[in-house]
Order: structure tokens, then sequence, then C-alpha cells
């Protein structure tokens, strides 16, 4: 157990979260404030998690941690003068004075202007970075579960920066039952990350009875199962709980891994204030929590052993007092925040970018289990499952920085989802999938903060062999995770809020629909809510015309066009592929990379030498004409120049024009077009219904209507998902005959 000064200052924190909550509740009742999500009873854990941590780490809470966050943030020395709680931070960690840090803390809640997020996010949902002060918060989404993932990619970055941080993480139990929570602590769990996942179990989530959420006695159970230590421990005794997390804390500093710790609590306050959720507690076990309010309780102790004395006590209380009146008081005076702040950026500027201090790691070889475990293969696995774990020796003649694009060298798993190579490369030239391999290559040379995350990536090199190499060079930095596209698109946020740039590979884009929410709700809005670039890019081998089926076939960039805060790349050509890929590697911004697979090995061409850059955002005229615009990306881009070379023998030039990347979208070139033309059709094979071309086609209306002379037109992919039989799929697939239908449509209007 700790001393009696510490056990006073965890006290004195916890008293001061309580003070804090309880002041909001007053003014919910009499109507300053709309909605407040209440800590009360949670104190007994949250102030000692907060106390474990030391500068650097990071904190990833939820709306009942207040207690950790004042205990992370504020200097006990100066927050409470006189206790004997230590010297004040040193010049190595000077955190802003505890008044501006609670004022601000204030003024977030209440959604004014100095709030940490000037009011673009409730309560604690903001994050807040300051390296000077040691501090690295978090904030949550309202998606229970969804951070698990995230803190594990904070403690990731952690890892590969080769210190001893660490990040803790808060979740209810009712969060335990999401899909994130197993895929961030089975991440976690395999790559040994240091992570300390709390589960504060008040027994009622929302107001579900833990027996109806999960059968296993207590959720630490589950630990065991991960191949990690786990913990039940009595979240109203601050002792306790203070001594499991600093053994928590201390394993994962070592080394050692991520610790599940199940705290136990009473339920003293609902969901929210005022939401009747507190009704299915039954009346004597509500009593029994309240009987155990760890504040009141860890009081009478501290006094019972004379630790507190009544004039420490009064003393303490007048200074919790004064903390909270005047940084509420403070607050409710500040104005609102300006309305032009809706309006501040989506996209960081390249400038933004952080840059970690990356530590290359070269991979253990000092004993048999420590290689078998840098492996992944148990140690006391036969020879033979071990011998079936190491990547296979060098076909003949084969070399590691071959082409990944050399079918007699690199046969592909899945060359049934991508047809043949078709005729033999010339001398110099480069298919669009090596395009990509260079680009990736190119850049993790320049940047060492560039990981690449994906299933099968490593030892196997990719289901289309984009990967090849890239592992046997970059062990640590070539990743092959376990079948979680949330948990590794989550890690990936966490990885990049602390500077790292994942690039995370979906084996098909179809797969990318297990991971939305961490990319429509996490990564995309990140930069908006916490003002911090967090730069994923998300590969996606998209498309159809190779016969693969509904699952290996679809076409989802619209999916996240309508997303703010994603940019939307679609290349058509093998320069654009690398050039692009380049491009949104070193952007600040999250990228979502969608590579046509039919394209991988058909589109082949002479690189432009040298450093080799598309700039995001600007289409180019793949084919100049005057009387018609085709306008298409990725695949459709061939589409349409086939047929501008059909039209041309009739007579008719038509102008294609190849956006390249949808978000952000070039208006300017596709509207000079049009101008120009006056007539346009659009091409993409993604399904008609909410493609990106009705947005195309509603630009084009709005601000060049008077130039047309003949409505816009669209060929897509009937709204139908994608066979496998190819004579069922090419009905759907938006052709040549079917684009030039339309365009002698259009041109005899």
């Amino acid at each position: 157990m700790k001393g009696p000064k510490a056990r006073l200052r965890t006290y004195a924190y916890m008293k001061l979260a309580r003070e804090f909550d309880a002041r909001f509740e007053a003014m919910l009742l009499t109507g300053r404030v709309a909605k407040w999500y209440s800590a009360i009873g949670n104190e007994g854990i949250t102030v000692p998690a907060g106390l474990a941590l030391e500068p650097g780490d990071v904190l990833c809470s939820l709306h009942r941690d207040v207690g950790a966050i004042l205990s992370f943030y504020l200097d006990p020395a100066r927050a409470f003068p006189g206790f004997g709680f230590g010297a004040a931070d040193g010049p190595a960690r000077h955190r802003p004075e505890p008044d501006e840090l609670f004022f601000r803390l204030a003024c977030q809640v209440l959604g004014k202007d100095k709030g940490f997020s000037r009011g673009i996010e409730r309560s604690y949902h903001y994050g807040y970075f300051d390296l000077d002060a040691g501090i690295q918060h978090v904030g949550m989404i309202s998606h229970l579960g969804a951070m698990v993932p995230v803190a594990a990619g904070c403690a990731f970055a952690l890892k590969k920066n080769g210190s001893d941080r660490v990040a803790v993480n808060f979740i209810g139990e009712g969060g335990t039952s999401t899909g994130d929570f197993h895929e961030g602590l089975n991440l976690a769990a395999v790559w040994k990350l240091p992570l300390v996942l709390v589960i504060e179990n008040n027994r009622y989530a929302f107001s579900t009875p833990a027996r109806q959420q999960y059968a296993c006695l207590q959720l630490s159970d589950r630990g065991p199962g991960y191949g990690i230590p786990a913990l039940t421990v009595n979240g109203n005794d601050p002792d306790e709980m203070g001594e499991a997390i600093a053994r928590a804390v201390a394993r994962a500093r070592a080394g050692a891994g991520p610790t599940l710790l199940e705290a136990m609590v009473g339920w003293l306050r609902g969901h929210a204030e005022g939401d009747g959720s507190m009704k299915v507690v039954p009346k004597q076990e509500l009593e029994l929590y309240l009987s155990l309010d760890p504040v009141p309780t860890y009081e009478h102790r501290l006094e019972a052993e004379g630790v507190l004395d009544l004039e420490t006590r009064e003393r303490l209380t007048k200074r919790v007092a004064e903390l909270v009146e005047t940084a509420i008081d403070r607050a409710l005076a500040e104005d609102p925040p300006p309305p032009a702040t809706a309006l501040r950026p989506v996209f960081a500027p390249l400038e933004a970018r952080i840059h970690p201090q990356v530590v290359e790691t070269a991979p253990k070889t000092t004993g048999r289990a420590d290689s078998l475990l840098e492996a992944g293969v148990d140690e006391n696995a036969d020879d033979a499952t071990i011998l079936l774990a190491r990547p296979a020796p060098p076909a003949r003649g084969e070399a590691a920085e071959e082409s990944p694009g050399d079918e007699a060298a690199a046969p592909t798993a899945m060359a049934a989802f991508t047809g043949a190579a078709g005729a033999p490369l010339v001398a110099g030239e480069v298919t669009y999938l090596d395009a990509i391999h260079q680009a990736l290559k190119e850049e993790m040379e320049r940047d060492p903060a560039v990981v690449l995350l994906g299933q099968d990536i490593a030892v196997f090199e990719g289901a289309f062999r984009v990967t090849k190499g890239l592992h046997a060079r970059w062990p640590q930095r070539v990743l092959d995770t376990p079948i979680s596209e949330s948990g590794t698109l989550g890690l990936a946020a966490g990885a990049a809020l602390l500077g790292y740039v994942p690039v995370v590979e979906m084996q098909f884009a179809d797969f990318v629909s297990c991971g939305f929410n961490q990319i429509v709700n996490v990564i995309a809005k990140l930069y908006y809510r916490f003002e911090r670039p967090c730069p994923v890019i998300v590969r996606l081998p998209a498309g159809g015309g190779v016969g693969a089926g509904p699952f290996h076939s679809q076409n989802p960039e619209a999916w996240f066009t309508h997303v703010a805060g994603l940019k939307v790349v679609c290349p058509a050509t093998a320069a654009d592929a690398k050039g692009l890929m380049k491009a949104a590697i070193r952007d600040a911004n999250p990228v979502i990379f969608c590579e046509n697979k039919f394209l991988y090995r058909r589109v082949k061409e002479i690189l432009p030498p040298g450093e080799h850059l598309v700039e995001i955002g600007k289409a180019r005229v793949a084919r100049l004409g005057r009387d018609l615009t085709l306008v298409g990306y990725g695949a459709s881009t061939w589409t349409a120049l086939e047929a501008a070379e059909e039209l041309a023998k009739e007579g008719v030039e038509a102008e294609v024009i190849d956006l390249r990347t949808l978000v952000p979208f070039d208006e300017e070139t596709v509207l000079a077009s049009v101008k120009k033309t006056s007539r346009v059709v659009i091409v993409h094979e993604a399904p008609l219904t909410g493609g990106f071309g009705g947005e195309i086609a509603a630009r084009i209306a709005d601000a060049a209507f008077p130039y047309l002379d003949a409505p816009v037109k669209r060929v897509a992919h009937l709204d139908r998902p994608s066979p496998y039989a190819r004579v069922l799929e090419s009905l759907l697939l938006p052709d040549k005959n079917r684009l030039l239908a339309a365009a002698r449509e259009v041109l005899a209007f």
C-alpha cells in the first residue's frame, strides 16, 4: 500500500472529481446545462489510473473518467498547495497552471470557445496533446468499444518509438460485447503492446443487467483466452485499484504486454442524468451501492487510519470548492464559439504532419524461444509446424527485390481474380501493380514512420503480391494482422495520431465494410475534432470484370466520398497509381486508395524518370476533344478512351477526363471541358444509384447549366450485386457499347 501522502493525494483528486460532477448535476436541475453524463461512483477507479500515468503516456478515456483526466492533467503540488504533495513540475515537464487547465475543461463541457475543442465536441470526446506537459489524451467517440483498437494503436506507436511509455484505456462492461473490444485486445495481446485496459463494470451498461450481457462469471475470465493477465478488483477501493494498475503499468513498461483489469463498482448514476435508467436497479441493491460510495467511504477510512484529520479535510474541501467554483463560474461567463468555427478545415495542411522518434529494432536472435516468439511460433511446436511457419526459399533466379508483377517468377495466389498478365513487358515497362509496389518501397525507404498493415502481406507477400519483398527488407514494419479489419484500422488511427503513417491493405475492397465505423467515425473526423493529423492510407483492391462474384467485385468509393475528412483516390494508369500513392503517403490526411484489380497486370507503361508525384485533387485530360466530354476514373477511364476512339471513326472528337481523385474533386477541369463541348456522359463501374456520377452531374448542372446542349447522362454498373458467371457479370458492367449508346443519344439531342 502506498504511503499516507500518496493516499491523501488520491483522496484529493477523488474529491475534486466528485465536486466537479456534483456542480454540473446541480446546473442540470436548474437548466443551465441541457445534458450531463455523471461519473459519480467511478472515482475509485479513474483517479488511481490517472495517477499511474507518467509524462508521455497516453490516456484514452470515456465519459465517466474525469477522475483520470484531472489526476493526469493537474500538477498536484500546484493544484493542492500546502499539502505536501511533492515538488511542482520541473523543466522536463511543465503542465499549465491547474486553474487554467481546469477552466478549459469546464469550458469544454459547457461548449465554450475556450474549451479544448472550441465547441466542436461534447463533454469528454475531445483530444488534448501537449508535448511540453507530457499529456497525450485521446477522447472517445459515442460508439462504445471503438476506442479499444485506437488505444492499441497508441500503444503500438509508443512501442515503435522504443520508449517505455504506456496507454491506458477505459471501457464499460457493456462495451466489452462489441467486436472492437475483441479485435483491439487481441491485437494488443498478439503484438505484446503496452496497453492497460480497464473495464468499469457497474453491472448494468445503459440498463441491461450483466447476466444478459455475458455468460462468464467475471469479465477477467476472458484474459486467459487472449493469453494475457487479467484481474478483477474492487473498484470502490482506490488502494486496491491503485496497486493493481501500478502492477499492470509496470508490466507494460517492461515490455511484457497488455493487462485486462475488471473494476467492479456500484451503479450510482444512470447512463445520463434524468434518463430514467436507474429504475432497473432493485431498491436494496441501490442502497448497497450507495453505502459503498467510494468517496465518503475512502474519506472515512483515511480518517480512521489517521491519514486525514479534520483540519486537513476542511482545507481540502475549501481548496476543491475554490478550484471548481472558480473554473465553472469563469467558464459560464465565457462566450460560445464564433459560428465560423463550424467551418474549420477537415483536411490538415502538409506541414501539420507529426514526425515520431522512430527506433528501428532488429528481431531477437538470442535463442530458440526468442526467435520463435518473434516469428509468432510456439516454442513448443514440433519442427514440422515451425518449418511451415517459415517463408519459402526463393525460386530459382528469384531476387528479393524482383518485380511483384513478374508472373513467371512469382505466381500469384489470386490470379483468378485479375486474369492473365497479357502481353509480356517490354524493356522499362511497369504494370499498375508494380507501380504501387514501387511507391510503397520508395516511401518506406524515405520515411521510417511508414508501416504496412494487413492480412497475409508479410511472409506471404499479399494476395496480389503488391508487398513482395518488403517484409524481407523491413520485417518490423510490414506486419501481418489477424482477420480484424476494424481492429487494424482502429490501431492505424491510434498510431497515426502519434505520427506514424500506416498503410492498411484490405485484402479485397469488399472487406472494408467490416471496418466502416473506424474509417467514417474515427479516422475521418479526427482532424476536425482534435486538429491533429491522422494520415492513414487504406488500400482497396476494388472492382469487377474478373468473375469474382458479389463479395470480391464491389466498388465502394462512393461510400466514402460522402464522409467529410477523407480523400478518395482512384487511379487509372500505372504512372498515376505510383504518383498518387506516394502523394497519399506524404499527405497529412486519411486517403482511401482505390486500386482497380482488373488493371493490376493489364495496364503497363514506362514511368516518368526520377521522383514521381501526382497531386491529389487534380484531374487530367486523357484525350482532347471538342464535341463531347466523357468523365471517368479507374477502369472506366479506359472504357471512355475506347469509346472515344470509336467515336473518332465517326468524326466525333470526344474529350476524356480522368478524375484520378474524387475527393477533393477537381471541378475546375471538369467544368472547363463541359463548357467547351456542351455535352457530357459520366461513366463509372460502381452502381448507378448513389454512385459518384450523381455528384458529378449535380455539380455540372449547378455550375454549367447554361453551357449544356443536352442532359447529362450516366453509364454505370446496373443496380445489382456482381454475379460470378462472367456472362452475367458482363451484362451489368458499363462497357464500351453502353457508353457509346449514351454518347450517341447525347450527341443526337
